[in-house]
């Protein structure tokens, strides 16, 4: 796009721009297939009003991109080439283990010639975005890639934004590198974890068109909440409702779309929550059980109920409480001691047969008896 053609950026940004996030901020791009020395068939071209950095994170199509040109700017727009981060990087400090999106190859190509670089058998260059977490890699570290390991040889911080890595095939250590899990070093430091995800607001919640609605996520690891977890949020359509890196939902059309949340460092622990965009009206109520899903015999332990209308927690409505055998059978192993408000205090039976035994927990809604939540607790000997 020539200069001349810089005042029509803004009617083709509306007519022809895509929706992307950048860094994690939607915006309207235009994106064509990089053709001008690209080798390889995830380059792109992305155009965009507002401010672009080399380093820039950009999540278009269900994919995730890396800005690793320089950038073009002119008057009205900003222009640059981005690559698939075809990989996700486990890098190991000591036992605390950090996951990156990366670019992955096997040859490249130089930005003064254009022309591709063939690199030795064995050897890959990687790029990854220049933050915080990156600048403290160093030489001779390891990783894996689809179960093999390699080796940093080199790093490149010519480019501002991006860090360039030079890696070879490295040996693997059965003894300390978990291997199916592409984490280099992880039983050389790790303790067992445990690790959990729980969102508040249950697994249907709803949200007014064109506003907004808070997530409410508890982490946990080996049963210990954790203090603000790195957590990544995803929407299965962003048209519909989008989600930001801070769990902050907005209802953009009519309709519904999952949120996933999951742990940014344990991708597989994740937990997801179908959201319902609607108009203004009636209230659509959800309650949500927080408290311990196990309990010693003879242990008391208390439980609360958080109701939400759209998602948002109100505090104008009343549950009442019931409790069973997971089982239905006859007595129960356990009993309300004290109920105050919207929290209940549960003992669990003393006897030899309540071990093992599982308890279901019942909130219902005093304005709906229709809207109720349970809550399974877990029952085991004191020794």
């Amino acid at each position: 796009m020539t200069r001349s053609l810089e005042p029509t950026l803004d009617f083709f940004l509306r007519e022809k721009g895509e929706l992307v996030h950048i860094n994690g901020m939607r915006q309207l791009a235009l994106i064509q297939d990089a053709t001008n020395h690209i080798q390889i068939t995830d380059g792109k071209i992305i155009r965009a009003a507002t401010p672009l950095h080399t380093g820039d994170i950009v999540d278009y199509r269900y994919e995730r991109y890396l800005i690793t040109s320089q950038v073009d700017q002119n008057e009205k727009s900003c222009r640059g080439r981005m690559k698939k981060c075809n990989q996700r990087l486990a890098l190991n400090w000591n036992g605390q283990v950090k996951w990156f999106d990366a670019v992955v190859e096997a040859r490249t190509f130089s930005t003064e010639t254009g022309k591709v670089i063939s690199m030795p058998e064995g050897n890959i260059l990687i790029t990854v975005q220049d933050n915080t977490d990156t600048r403290g890699i160093t030489l001779s570290q390891r990783f894996y890639i689809t179960h093999q390991p390699f080796k940093i040889v080199g790093m490149d911080r010519i480019l501002n934004g991006i860090v360039q890595l030079s890696c070879t095939l490295d040996s693997i250590n059965t003894a300390y590198d978990d291997v199916e899990k592409n984490i280099a070093d992880r039983w050389k430091y790790e303790i067992a974890h445990t690790y959990s995800l729980h969102i508040h607001q249950g697994t249907i919640a709803h949200v007014l068109l064109n506003e907004t609605i808070q997530l409410n996520v508890t982490a946990m690891d080996n049963g210990n909440e954790i203090a603000n977890p790195a957590i990544t949020f995803i929407s299965s359509d962003p048209n519909v409702v989008s989600v930001d890196q801070q769990g902050q939902i907005m209802g953009i059309a009519l309709g519904q779309a999952s949120i996933t949340a999951k742990l940014t460092y344990h991708p597989r622990i994740r937990s997801t929550i179908e959201m319902r965009v609607i108009e203004a009206g009636t209230h659509i109520y959800s309650i949500a059980i927080t408290g311990n899903p196990m309990l010693k015999t003879g242990q008391s332990a208390s439980y609360v109920s958080h109701i939400y209308d759209y998602g948002t927690e109100v505090f104008d409505q009343s549950v009442e409480w019931s409790l069973r055998n997971q089982d239905d059978s006859i007595p129960i192993m356990g009993s309300m001691t004290a109920s105050t408000g919207n929290s209940v205090t549960i003992k669990a039976g003393s006897s030899s047969g309540a071990n093992n035994k599982v308890l279901v927990l019942t909130a219902t809604l005093v304005s709906d008896p229709s809207i109720t939540i349970e809550k399974t607790i877990s029952l085991k000997n004191l020794f």
